[in-house]
Formats: structure tokens, C-alpha cells, sequence
């Protein structure tokens, strides 16, 4: 079963075309969180579903692959919603909180985007 969000807000220093990552949280995050985060509104609680390699993100009609999901993933988006995405190749030694997507292009988004979760 497919989980979706919905873009509420994106902060002034959450994109850059420097650094291919984007780091998402559910709202009630801080102020100083939203300024680097693009706030996510789950339509349904991310409880049940499990994200690993091979798993599905879609960012409006924009399909990338799990090609590593860290070990505190899970936890993170069913406590608070919070998620790494790295656009970019496995490294050596990858990020625990991260997600990393092929292919290695950062997505256009903005607000209003919908971001749907395929285990």
C-alpha cells in the first residue's frame, strides 16, 4: 500500500543546486528546521509501510528507486515525519538516516507537490 504527502512549505535554504538533497519533515517542525526542510502533510500515517531497496518514491509524475534506505529511516518518518533524500550514488559509508534515489537527478518540486511512498 502507497503512502502520499503533500507539500506544505519548502524553506529558503532547502534547495540547492549544489548539494543533490532534500530533507523533508511533518508539520510541527521547527522554525529553524523549516528554513533548510520542505514540510510534508501525510494523507494517511506512515506506520505501515516499510521503505528499502527497490522500494518506489514518486515526486508528482517524477519516479526514483531506493537504491539504499539507512536504518533510522523507518523510525524517522513514523515519529516525525522527517526523511533524507540523497540524489546521488551509495557512498562507502552512507548516511543511516538517508534514502538514497536513482537516478541521481534532484526533482522539481514545490508546494503542492505529491510525494507518494511505494514499499
Amino acid at each position: 500500500m502507497a503512502i502520499t504527502a503533500t507539500v506544505q512549505s519548502i524553506g529558503e535554504q532547502a534547495i540547492s543546486t549544489n548539494e543533490p538533497i532534500l530533507i523533508f519533515f511533518a508539520a510541527g517542525a521547527t522554525s529553524a528546521i523549516q528554513d533548510v526542510a520542505i514540510i510534508q502533510d501525510f494523507t494517511t500515517p506512515m506506520t505501515d509501510l516499510t521503505l528499502k531497496p527497490g522500494s518506489l518514491i514518486k515526486i508528482d509524475d517524477q519516479t526514483y528507486t531506493v537504491a539504499y534506505a539507512g536504518d533510522l529511516v523507518q523510525a524517522n518518518l513514523t515519529s516525525i515525519g522527517h526523511a533524507t533524500m540523497y540524489f546521488t550514488a551509495v557512498p562507502d559509508k552512507p548516511m543511516q538516516n538517508g534514502l538514497y534515489l536513482s537516478p541521481a537527478t534532484l526533482p522539481t518540486i514545490k508546494v503542492g507537490s505529491v510525494i507518494t511512498y511505494q514499499p
